[in-house]
């Protein structure tokens, strides 16, 4: 036996060595070093120290919004519930790769008549068991033991892959908190965008108000006709028209805010007060390219479902070869109940190495392997294209914030000359110089002009947010808050 039980060792260990490691590594790619965009005054290429891009905005409000959504949103609870089922799968596996010991009770009862190996069975249990009866009843008690021994490290690369695909929950979680901090600061941006276009919106209904007052008085003395009065009720009637547009989009743009934030709609309605927009920082450091492999969270977790994927075929190729498994058995077997209270008596035990080799379904196995190959190539594309994705709405972030900055600027300038031209025509009309059609023009321009200047200044903020969450800002402020709480 002790040569057969060497043979064995020496066989298996032949095979272990058959069996080829394979160990992940992580994709490199080419990555620009420069941005292909151009960069606006204040921006450069330092690595930020941090990327909490709300709080460089210096609005108490928006950072307590985003504080709140952090322990209330209801996305991040069922991205946090992902993490912990996939840590459940792996404590579960992780019992997998040691021994399985039961308790078991059984009960059976053998006759003997013509069946001649039941016959030899029995004869057996009578000389064991110091028994003559042609029937035989026999109780078993005792422990069972089970062990699997991960000859060619099948359950290591599961438990590999289980902890990849922890990672990837992770960064998931991470992705959507990105993602959520910046939906609110849109929204947030957004809100009081509006608030204040309804501001302005008062202020042009009261100034169309007063010119359709002094256009009535000019008419009492014959400056003026009849036209001009119904063109400058027109015009104050259509101001009119617009603000239930604005309210509406105020109330429906808190209600959105709202459930952002766990709440109910109008919940957050008291913090939303009137309050200008926030002033940009000076400085905009935004790194550089290949930073966005370790900064993103979704680079990274396209990455860890690259490494589940490879470890996977790990798995699916050590399936093609034996698996080795030990069983075992301590108790008592006594064919009288009473016995048992005698372990010394009946106590028995065994030990049973197993081997066990796939022959017939190896070809489905060998496709299983394929299968988990193609999922694997499918996963090295998928991360692939998160990459050039990722570099190309970083890149789309930089232009718009460059341009919009030069629009906004000319815009700045145009405003302050509609502002100038209009602030004269009315002076000249009211002297009688210049005719209302000329009034109304210049209102006009001035109001669009207002209106243009006022949304280029919201949308270099939200151009600002955007370029922050291309470049994965935000991320790591939940785990800055747990090591402050703890």
């Amino acid at each position: 036996m002790r040569i057969n039980f060497f043979s064995f060792l020496i066989f298996t260990s032949l095979l272990t060595s058959c069996c080829s490691h394979r160990s992940y590594v992580p994709p490199s790619l080419d990555i620009p070093y420069e941005w292909n965009s151009p960069l606006s005054d204040g921006m450069h290429t330092n690595s930020p120290k941090h990327l909490i891009w709300w709080e460089s905005l210096n609005d108490p409000i928006l950072n307590r919004l985003i504080k709140l959504a952090a322990f209330q949103n209801l996305d991040l609870y069922l991205a946090g519930t992902r993490i912990l089922e996939a840590r459940l799968q792996r404590k579960g596996k992780n019992s997998d790769l040691y021994p399985h010991v039961d308790m078991s009770c059984s009960y059976s009862h053998i006759e003997s008549h013509q069946n001649v190996v039941l016959n030899r069975i029995l004869k057996h249990s009578q000389n064991k068991l110091k028994t003559n009866s042609s029937k035989l009843n026999l109780f078993e008690i005792g422990f069972d033991a089970d062990w699997e021994i991960d000859l060619f490290q099948s359950n290591q690369y599961e438990m590999n892959a289980l902890e990849a695909q922890i990672e990837a929950n992770e960064e998931n979680f991470n992705d959507i908190w990105v993602t959520l901090s910046a939906e609110i600061g849109r929204n947030y941006i957004e809100l009081r965008h509006l608030q204040h276009k309804l501001i302005l919106l008062n202020k042009q209904i009261e100034s169309q108000a007063d010119i359709l007052h002094l256009t009535e008085e000019l008419l009492q003395i014959g400056m003026a006709n009849s036209i001009d009065i119904l063109t400058a009720t027109q015009q104050l009637a259509t101001l009119k028209a617009r603000k239930p547009v604005i309210e509406f989009s105020i109330q429906k743009t808190i209600y959105h805010l709202s459930i952002l934030l766990g709440q109910f709609p109008g919940e957050v309605e008291g913090l939303l007060e009137f309050s200008n927009l926030p002033c940009l920082p000076v400085e905009k450091p935004i790194g550089i390219p290949s930073e966005l492999l370790r900064r993103r969270p979704d680079i990274r977790r396209a990455e860890r479902q690259l490494a589940t994927a490879t470890e996977s075929i790990g798995s699916a190729e050590a399936a093609l070869f034996p698996k080795l498994s030990l069983k075992g058995f301590v108790g008592m077997v006594t064919p009288h109940l009473k016995s048992i209270l005698n372990p010394t008596m009946v106590s028995t035990w065994f030990a049973n190495p197993q081997l066990l080799m796939p022959i017939f379904n190896s070809r489905l196995l060998k496709r299983d392997v394929d299968y988990h190959k193609l999922k694997t190539k499918q996963a090295l594309f998928e991360y692939q294209k998160t990459v050039l994705e990722a570099l190309e709405e970083t890149e789309n972030a930089i232009a718009s914030f460059h341009y919009e900055l030069e629009r906004h600027q000319q815009l700045s300038v145009a405003y302050s000359a509609a502002q100038e031209t209009q602030r004269g025509t009315l002076e000249l009309y009211l002297k009688g110089f210049k005719n209302y059609l000329e009034v109304q023009f210049t209102n006009r321009a001035l109001i669009e002009l207002e209106e243009a200047f006022n949304e280029s200044q919201m949308q270099l903020i939200l151009h600002y947010i955007a370029l922050y969450k291309s470049l994965g800002g935000g991320w790591n402020f939940l785990e800055d808050s747990k090591e402050q709480s703890s």
